[in-house]
């Protein structure tokens, strides 16, 4: 699942905005850094980070379930 690519899922954020697997990836690293240390966002970036390089069958609705969670927890969603 290359960066470029949809998620299994769209995931629209409260905005409007519909994440692509690069969508999400460019929305946390925009995230303040005490953000970003939040364990639900480190999570989510270690799958992203599988589900765009390497071909494993569970990752990627691993990534789209902890997305939801953690765009959830930061009330995005």
């Amino acid at each position: 699942m290359p960066w470029s690519r949809k998620l299994i899922e769209p995931i629209t954020l409260k905005d409007g905005r519909v994440l692509t697997v690069a969508d999400a990836r460019a929305f946390m690293l925009a995230l303040p850094e005490r953000r970003q240390m939040a364990p639900y966002w480190q999570y989510a970036a270690e799958l992203l980070l599988k589900a765009a390089t390497r071909n494993s069958v569970d990752a990627p609705r691993d990534t789209w379930a902890q997305l939801r969670r953690a765009l959830m927890a930061e009330g995005m969603v």
